[in-house]
């Protein structure tokens, strides 16, 4: 059967040797568009939520946020998973659907579950790149290859953090600090003093960066006290920027979603 709005078909004719409909295309046209997330919300709250929950977290069906068929599966994949159902299980087929409905139901589920596919933050990409250098975001991390590293490196930080969870590191940096950034002050035994980014702390050493670009190894029989600091990141960007440049720099890093290989990979590599 096709399934058709107005008499225009939207899913592709069922698969013949299945008779279970198939999408017209493998990849999701509506991917990080803002308008198919919201009318994708509407269509899931309406069919799905009363089983997946009203933030598809899970209620009496499996928390989408985390199922391998959101987080991993192709667009097609999860498509046919919508408009198939699970057969014997509570979960039916929604054969009735068109296919733009369905496909902004996985432009939906993907905002809510894969970093790098919500719709673009908005604000002027440019302009935020003005103030990740002003405000001397760079003297710390890492864009394109090329800052400081103090901080976590930020290429393709898009591609790994929900916009969200980055405005709220540029916001509220004390409440999550990045493993391997967290600053302490290292007093050992014959009162020596090691300050700087604790990278590693195993059963026998401390591994601390210091501050100059050392990597101080200090033993664990040396460790008289171990004092855990905040952030090195400066707190108050929310009172130090205007809500302009703000919004500015969140655009810009939300455009680092590409993936970054800092080396040139070879035989030669090896």
């Amino acid at each position: 059967m096709v399934v058709s709005v107005c008499g225009a078909p939207l899913i592709a004719a069922a698969d013949e040797s299945s008779g279970r409909a198939v999408p017209s295309v493998s990849r999701n046209p509506l991917t990080r568009d803002a308008d198919a997330v919201l009318a994708g919300r509407a269509s899931y709250l309406e069919r799905c939520a009363v089983c997946h929950g009203q933030d598809a977290q899970g209620s009496m069906a499996a928390n989408l946020v985390r199922s391998r068929s959101v987080v991993q599966a192709s667009d097609a994949a999860l498509f046919r998973l919508l408009v198939r159902g699970i057969p014997g299980t509570q979960m039916p087929a929604q054969d009735d659907w068109d296919e733009t409905s369905v496909w902004q139901v996985v432009a939906y589920l993907h905002n809510l579950a894969r970093p790098g596919l919500q719709p673009p933050v908005e604000g002027d990409p440019e302009a935020g790149r003005e103030v990740f250098a002003s405000a001397g975001c760079d003297a710390c991390h890492t864009v394109d290859g090329s800052g400081g590293f103090w901080g976590p490196a930020l290429d393709s930080v898009a591609a790994r953090k929900k916009s969200a969870e980055i405005r709220a590191d540029v916001l509220n940096p004390n409440d999550g600090v990045a493993e391997g950034f967290q600053s302490v002050i290292v007093l050992t035994a014959g009162e020596g003093r090691v300050e700087g980014l604790l990278k590693n702390a195993d059963t026998f050493s401390l591994q601390v960066l210091r501050r100059d670009g050392a990597l101080s190894f200090v033993p664990r029989s040396q460790v008289a006290s171990l004092e855990r600091g905040p952030s090195a990141m400066p707190s108050g960007y929310g009172q130090r920027l205007t809500d302009a440049e703000l919004q500015n720099l969140l655009a810009y890093l939300d455009r680092q979603r590409e993936p970054f290989i800092p080396v040139e990979r070879g035989f030669r590599n090896y």
